[in-house]
């Protein structure tokens, strides 16, 4: 497994984020059930029908966790005070392949349960999450920085602060970077451009910039999941995104599939634009492959 640079709680630094919003799922077309924004306060999410499923101190994550009860693949975090604090996917166990993809020994990957069903989850936090359920922010600090002010994830292994520049993404063995995207951002992944590279070793999400700052993620599973929010890239959008990639990725795209969830932090990600020369969507033979994420 490739050493992410885990850090103890206190030492994790924030970052200069104003985010405004937390949208997912990436598509062509504006207008439809693309780049949704989802609550931020946990009075907006009972209000639109996410339940509860765990409080601070019932299991592994910090935080009041809510779902939507038919759907697994997005559950959203609040702290003690209500405010947003972060979010999950989570992976029915039975549409994960454990012989294609090593799940129960993957450090990335806490087992649980979604609603009496065995489940895998990745976990993002958007803040400290020390102060989740010690405190949670203030009102003032929730009005200044929105969904958050960094991201966090978190592994059986501790925590993990994403960079928040390109220039420190840059500095770090770990992330490599790849292609902009009209819509999405400058991908920066694990993927290290060598064919022979083990997919199980790269950790599952892709970190997206926008002018030098970090201003989303990206999910990505080993499994074919159902639901809305996701997308199935294909070997098109693959070669969109990712220079170079390693050879088992193609392999494991026609079984047992891919599943990705862009993740948004600001207002509008069709604003998302890509220094001139550098957007790989303006390239004929990506533009239908894209249809499919």
């Amino acid at each position: 497994m490739i050493a992410l640079r885990l850090l103890p709680l206190l030492s994790i630094v924030a970052g200069s984020a104003s985010w405004p919003n937390l949208r997912v799922t990436f598509g062509l077309n504006p207008f439809g059930h693309f780049f949704y924004p989802y609550p931020l306060t946990t009075s907006e999410a009972v209000g639109e029908g996410w339940e509860l499923i765990s409080s601070c101190g019932d299991d592994t994550w910090m935080g009041y966790r809510y779902a939507d009860p038919s759907d697994p693949s997005l559950i959203l975090i609040y702290d003690v005070n209500g405010y947003i604090a972060g979010s999950q996917n989570g992976l029915l166990k039975t549409y994960c392949d454990e012989e294609s993809f090593p799940f129960s020994s993957n450090p990335n990957y806490q087992s649980g349960e979604f609603y009496g069903s065995p489940a895998y989850f990745t976990t993002a936090y958007y803040v400290d999450p020390a102060i989740i359920c010690e405190g949670g922010r203030s009102e003032a600090e929730f009005k200044s920085q929105g969904l958050g002010d960094r991201l966090v994830f978190q592994t059986a292994d501790g925590y993990y602060a994403a960079p928040m520049t390109k220039n420190e993404a840059n500095s770090l063995s770990e992330w490599t970077d790849h292609f902009c995207f009209i819509g999405m951002g400058d991908h920066y992944i694990g993927y290290n451009y060598q064919p022979s590279q083990d997919c199980a070793e790269v950790f599952p999400a892709q970190l997206l910039y926008n002018n030098g700052n970090l201003h989303g993620f990206v999910w990505q599973h080993i499994a074919s999941l159902p639901g809305d929010k996701w997308e199935y890239p294909d070997a098109n959008a693959i070669a969109a995104i990712i220079d170079r990639p390693p050879t088992c990725l193609m392999d494991l795209m026609d079984y047992p599939g891919l599943s990705t969830m862009h993740h948004y932090f600001h207002s509008n990600p069709w604003f998302t634009v890509c220094p001139f020369g550098e957007n790989r969507g303006d390239l004929p033979e990506f533009k239908d492959a894209m249809k499919n994420m």
